[in-house]
């Protein structure tokens, strides 16, 4: 059996009544029990945020732009270059 533990919350009067009445809709006689839904639909949340879930036809396309994106643009292999030239310079004190 695991322990209960104990969360205090304040909320405005507005909110707290927007609970209580969220609650009886969903036929939960009390707050606490209503709460107790995070313990029943948190994994589905966490899933959901956590991974992605893509067609066929999405993963293919994926795929592709992944193959073909790969090179490096011309701009930054004359950026290297030039940070290179520059190394060399301050190696020479020049």
């Amino acid at each position: 059996m695991t322990k209960n533990e104990f969360i205090e919350i304040h909320l405005d009067a507005e909110t707290k009544q927007l609970a209580e009445r969220t609650a009886a809709t969903l036929g939960y006689a009390t707050l606490t029990d209503f709460f107790y839904l995070t313990q029943n639909h948190a994994p589905q949340v966490l899933q959901e945020h956590s991974h992605i879930q893509l067609s066929h036809a999405q993963f293919e396309q994926f795929v592709e732009v992944c193959q073909t994106q790969n090179t490096v643009p011309a701009r930054l292999k004359q950026a290297a270059r030039l940070k290179q030239a520059a190394q060399l310079l301050d190696k020479e004190n020049f």
